[in-house]
């Protein structure tokens, strides 16, 4: 079950390769702040951006009492939109410790690869190294090495085929284990004309490599446009030698080709049984509230509500998650998974109230590219007390913060040629930020609100 659907979703895994948001040409808001109230804990999410819009840190934190505690936090170094490096710690011991990292290697733009490094108690340790071959900046296949004795060792490997339109037509992945084929897998995919797809077969070999159906998804669209009506998917007997229906979803939409309800279906011996419906409902462009309904006594009836507020535009500052009459006590606060917008991108995040603070990209603060003579650019500037450097500009080797009266606050060796100075413990005030970099000792007052 595991390698079948890691073949399943090959094509989105081939795009996760960075996580990072960058600034669109029509967006003009960037999340800064995310708080999430789930169950009796309260979650504070802050973002920070360079001047591509890219996110290139953001810092977790939890409420104890009246203070945030500081818990994890990941950093996302650039070059312009290209991510270069990954790098992921945990608050402990008064100190952040870099729990996992990965390097990304890039030539004319393209992946070329991945390394994966974990550390415990500060101690590294190789767990995989991936690479990428491309014909003509099309990738042709894909290669997952992991760490095993100190030595890379063969775990998976995929090729990839197209069509004419440079679309997918399949991708073979062979699983590995000390050197030998254990498993392969074949997604084939077939496109409509308008270049949606219609369907894909999932085949993989059996203990005698023969090559097997096991799945089968189809796509239906509505008539004269790429909006989906149904997606239906069938497991292959193998013991009659016929397909068998398994899921069912069917999708209906507004005048305005807004989604306002999809129904789950599972199939039941000779008929499609009700499982789960999601509805929608809108004003104008806001989508002001989602609803988890389910056959009860035969009955659709209303579970859990997901209730959109505060706008900014068409963006939703406040999410609660709500229980209607048949969930429990109509209007009561309840931990689901709510669906927002992050920066244009689709998210999920459980808990039951999310609040969102947005920042108008034209605050935005520039960093040059150039070194500025004895000042070195930090945003944000003021803060609550974590501010970046971009690390693309700066070698970074350590840095030293004080007080007005001259007094050492804080000081640190940077690793990893991190762009990160947190100086959360410190109360409000101003204070005077000196960076020691390969090439000269620069300085910034920093504002701490």
């Amino acid at each position: 079950m595991k390698y079948t659907l890691s073949a399943i979703l090959v094509f989105i895994l081939l795009l996760i390769t960075c996580t990072q948001t960058i600034l669109s040409a029509n967006q003009n808001q960037l999340i800064t702040e995310l708080k999430v109230f789930d169950n009796d804990s309260t979650y504070r999410f802050d973002y920070v951006y360079d001047n591509f819009g890219n996110k290139v840190l953001e810092t977790k934190n939890y409420q104890s009492a009246n203070s945030w505690i500081r818990m994890s936090q990941t950093e996302w170094q650039f070059d312009a939109d290209k991510c270069l490096h990954q790098i992921e710690r945990v608050w402990k011991n008064d100190a952040w410790h870099v729990t996992f990292t990965i390097d990304y290697v890039r030539v004319n733009g393209l992946l070329m690869s991945e390394t994966h490094t974990a550390y415990t108690n500060d101690v590294a340790q190789l767990t995989k190294y991936v690479d990428y071959q491309y014909n003509a900046s099309v990738l042709k296949s894909k290669r997952q090495f992991d760490r095993s004795a100190d030595v890379w060792v063969l775990a998976q490997y995929s090729d990839y085929v197209y069509s004419p339109s440079t679309q997918t037509d399949t991708v073979k992945t062979s699983v590995y284990s000390a050197g030998s084929i254990i498993k392969r897998y074949l997604l084939a995919s077939i496109y409509k004309t308008n270049g949606m797809v219609e369907s894909q077969l999932l085949q993989e070999t059996d203990s005698l490599n023969r090559w097997l159906n096991s799945k089968q998804i189809n796509w239906y669209y509505n008539p004269n446009s790429t909006t989906i009506s149904s997606e239906r998917i069938k497991n292959w007997n193998s013991t009659n030698s016929l397909w068998e229906n398994s899921q069912r979803t069917d999708f209906e939409y507004n005048l305005n080709n807004q989604l306002i309800s999809e129904t789950y279906q599972h199939w039941k011996v000779m008929f499609w049984e009700y499982d789960t419906r999601y509805n929608y409902e809108y004003d104008g462009n806001k989508m002001l509230k989602k609803t988890l309904v389910q056959p009860v006594y035969h009955k659709w009836r209303n579970l859990i509500s997901v209730n959109y507020s505060d706008f900014s535009g068409t963006r939703a500052g406040l999410m609660e998650s709500k229980y209607e009459f048949w969930g429990g006590t109509t209007g009561e606060l309840t931990t689901s998974f709510i669906a927002f917008d992050f920066n244009n991108e689709k998210t999920i995040q459980k808990g039951k109230r999310v609040q969102i603070v947005y920042l108008p990209t034209d605050t935005l603060q520039s960093v040059p590219q150039i070194l500025a003579v004895r000042s070195i650019p930090v945003y944000p500037n003021p803060s609550t007390g974590i501010y970046y450097i971009n690390t693309q500009s700066y070698n970074i080797q350590s840095w030293m913060v004080s007080d007005m009266d001259g007094r050492i606050m804080k000081k640190a060796m940077q690793s990893f040629n991190s762009g990160v100075i947190d100086i959360s413990n410190l109360p409000k005030g101003v204070y005077v930020l000196k960076v020691l970099t390969a090439d000269a000792l620069l300085t910034q007052k920093l504002i701490k609100n």
